[in-house]
């Protein structure tokens, strides 16, 4: 199976659920049954499941597997964690539901082949997910998140790739410890790297709710290799959400495609996914940090205090004519992918991206608070990842 965001902007897509006002008790075999005619676009059993799946995709009659698990939170309460598996990772879903049926948390960002088991530390109890996937046809890569529950809630606790093999390495990361306040790992190369292991730490935040790293450091290992390999593809991967929509059959053209995307310039001939909370200003001319002004589209989250442009660029410009910033980092994809690491200017953290696809080619630069950017940028890059180009 392929990979289904490429780990670039790694599409956590994490979705609220709708509140339930006629709750029934929550049964096994009536979950599974739910499950496959909400798969197969029955709208009834898809609303009795807080709009697990997205019905304006096409219906899914086959299902490689369900498995579904329970945990117990401190107070006693039972959640039912339900893993949902597809031949297209596309569809793959996690989501934790209570005794009546009560939705507390979707994820739609599994890739792969997938597990389901329950964990516990001392005090904290989580739902354990594995998947095992490839990329660009070679590389084989493992990855394990934890979702912890909490007294009435459920959130994304640790997301962490376990292994990475390629023909030229292979590398593992081995949970050694594990209690209420960290998890302790030790990242062995069996092949080609040095040195031959080392270990991280991901200290609990109690704000977050998560384990955090200050390195991260396999993960960023995995990203830098990933990015560096080169290959002749056999078979497509999925750089973007537009070339994930188009391997399931979704036509897409500048007036109809972009299902997902609410917010359409048909005059600058791109597409993109806002959250709410966010609105649009065009005709808007750029300074801050540009180089030299120049013209796009903007976009605020006023609450937040963060903001992010498109500028479309002329065909034989490149982002650093506008920019002060070093776009070191590459991707080739459906889209070939330039970006900055994050810049750190008066408490407000940059981060540039420039996408092309043949002759089109863009900038994207976002902006937001120091403060929060650790809380918020899995929601910037899922807006990244659904930038969508007319080419």
């Amino acid at each position: 199976m392929k990979l289904l965001i490429f780990m670039l902007f790694t599409g956590f897509v994490f979705t609220g659920c709708g509140k339930k006002e006629n709750a029934v008790p929550f049964n096994i075999k009536g979950m599974e049954r739910l499950i496959a005619e909400a798969a197969n676009g029955n709208k009834t059993a898809n609303d009795s499941l807080s709009f697990l799946f997205d019905l304006n995709l096409p219906a899914q009659s086959v299902i490689n597997k369900i498995e579904i698990d329970s945990v117990k939170n401190g107070t006693g309460k039972t959640f039912y964690g339900i893993l949902v598996e597809f031949p297209n990772p596309f569809f793959n879903r996690f989501a934790v539901y209570d005794s009546s049926m009560r939705c507390y948390f979707i994820d739609k960002s599994l890739n792969g082949y997938l597990s389901l088991s329950p964990i516990s530390s001392e005090r904290r109890h989580f739902f354990q997910v594995f998947e095992q996937f490839n990329s660009k046809d070679i590389l084989s890569l493992k990855r394990k998140s934890l979702y912890l529950i909490n007294k009435d809630s459920v959130n994304l606790a640790l997301r962490v790739y376990t292994q990475f093999y390629s023909p030229e390495d292979q590398l593992t990361q081995e949970v050694e410890t594990f209690d209420d306040n960290f998890v302790q790992t030790k990242i062995v190369s069996e092949k080609g790297l040095a040195p031959k292991q080392s270990w991280d730490t991901f200290t609990f935040d109690e704000k977050s709710l998560s384990f955090k790293s200050q390195t991260n450091a396999f993960d960023s290992l995995i990203l830098q290799l990933t990015a560096q390999f080169t290959a002749t593809v056999l078979k497509p991967f999925f750089a973007d959400q537009s070339s994930a929509l188009k391997s399931i059959g979704v036509k897409l053209s500048v007036d109809s495609a972009q299902m997902y995307n609410n917010y359409k310039n048909k005059g600058a001939r791109f597409s993109l996914y806002l959250p709410d909370g966010w609105k649009s200003v065009s005709g808007v001319s750029f300074r801050d940090v540009f180089k030299k002004q120049t013209a796009g589209t903007k976009f605020l989250n006023i609450s937040l205090g963060a903001s992010f442009g498109v500028v479309k660029l002329r065909e034989n410009a490149k982002a650093e004519d506008f920019i002060p910033f070093e776009l070191q980092n590459k991707v080739d994809g459906n889209y070939t992918v330039r970006f900055s690491d994050k810049y750190l200017i008066n408490k407000n953290y940059y981060v540039c991206t420039e996408i092309s696809c043949y002759t089109s080619k863009y900038l994207l630069i976002f902006q937001c608070p120091e403060l929060i950017y650790p809380d918020y940028k899995k929601t910037f890059e899922s807006i990244i990842d659904s930038f969508w180009i007319d080419c």
